[in-house]
């Protein structure tokens, strides 16, 4: 993909002309700005623009096929891991989080050698008019959420604020769904608004969107395809993916055109991540869908029992795309007591990506959960745990 410039450089001079009817018409004014250098340079008012609430956070920017801190213009790499909690606890009734956002744990990313945290939300816990079951306000949440992407970004980490779970109105936000809809436009506005700046904070604007296969007919019940990815319109089932039955019930679809809009019409500028279709696996048709913007960055998730999971895979389908856009593993993992599928999928990022962040932060102390086989960390201590956790610290340098 061609880069798109859509804001107009600043000019590296100003007219002499223009500079001497400021100074003759305020003499005064004009004398006391050429003192003090305000027309010197175009990267002193560039440098407004880099004016940050999360100063000590890296200025997150696209550079070509790049990732860039604009303080410096040195490429940035994201390398750490996925912190889940605001996602799912919220909607189940038993907090804003699932617990661990503390100094002791961004300590321990920082010693592991992290440079960024992807930071899984919920839609409906985002709003104050949020269903009934979901755990006490809107206004609480993002209190919540707000003060753990503080005590990150200080620590030097960017924040990755993903749209994990979603769902239309009248539907909990209970669970993964194919596509966004309407009130995602209105979730990214507001978080948007939020955030636009901390510029150590981009965006995720959609986790996983997918097709969804009905087992009991043996059939498609939805088949995602690029132009609905890019447009929305297509017609959505309500149900979360680990529904076991379908009512028949659709939504419509919303976009990544749209989702991407409502970020710039909030006037935020950084870098958006966008994720391909099948479960974030499949970035075949990403970069003639894309909208047009030249701070995207195409997501792709890595797993062992996905379609696109091995060397030659990646080389034909990803490394392409890699070479024109900045393509960030924003998921990889591996849960069948192993971490050879994890190394290779963190070496393949280190070559080719502009980052790798793993699932997942967790500390699971049920053995028979199925996440449990997922978990980077043990204890109060954040402790590495192996086979995963181990793995990562190793390969992060920590």
């Amino acid at each position: 993909m061609t880069e798109r410039t859509r804001r107009t450089r600043l000019r590296r001079s100003i007219a002499l002309s223009t500079v001497g009817v400021l100074v003759l018409g305020v003499a005064a004014v004009g004398t006391l700005a050429l003192a003090a250098g305000w027309f010197d340079k175009p990267e002193r008012q560039a440098g407004h623009a880099l004016a940050s609430a999360t100063p000590a956070a890296p200025v997150v920017a696209v550079r070509g096929a790049e990732l860039i801190d604009r303080r410096t213009g040195d490429t940035l790499a994201l390398l750490g891991a996925n912190w889940p909690g605001f996602e799912y606890a919220c909607i189940q009734g038993r907090g804003h989080n699932d617990g661990g956002d503390v100094d002791a744990a961004v300590a321990a990313m920082t010693e592991w050698g992290m440079t960024a945290v992807r930071i899984p939300l919920n839609q409906d816990c985002w709003f104050d008019d949020r269903p009934a079951i979901a755990y006490a306000s809107g206004v609480e949440y993002r209190a919540s959420v707000r003060e753990w992407v503080g005590r990150l970004t200080q620590a030097g980490l960017v924040v990755v604020l993903d749209l994990h779970w979603s769902a239309p109105d009248g539907v909990p936000a209970d669970g993964l769904r194919p596509m966004p809809d309407a009130r995602s436009v209105e979730f990214w506005g507001s978080v948007a608004s939020e955030y636009r700046k901390h510029r150590g904070v981009i965006f995720d604007v959609f986790n996983e969107p997918h097709s969804r296969f009905d087992a009991t007919a043996g059939a498609w019940a939805f088949e995602l395809d690029w132009r609905c990815w890019a447009h929305g319109g297509c017609a959505v089932p309500v149900e979360n993916d680990r529904a076991q039955t379908r009512s028949g019930e659709t939504y419509t679809a919303v976009g990544m055109i749209a989702l991407v809009d409502a970020v710039r019409s909030a006037g935020a500028t950084q870098p958006l991540v966008l994720s391909g279709v099948d479960y974030a696996n499949d970035l075949r048709g990403w970069a003639a869908a894309a909208p047009d913007d030249n701070q995207l960055i195409a997501s792709v998730h890595l797993y062992p029992d996905q379609r696109c999971a091995d060397r030659a895979c990646w080389a034909r389908e990803l490394e392409p795309l890699a070479d024109r856009v900045p393509v960030l593993v924003a998921e990889f993992g591996q849960s069948d007591g192993g971490d050879a599928f994890l190394r290779d999928a963190y070496a393949w990022a280190e070559d080719h990506a502009v980052g790798a962040l793993a699932w997942a932060w967790w500390d699971i102390t049920d053995e028979t959960s199925p996440d449990a086989r997922f978990a980077l960390v043990d204890g109060p201590d954040f402790a590495p745990r192996a086979p995963s956790g181990t793995a990562l610290r190793e390969l992060l340098g920590g």
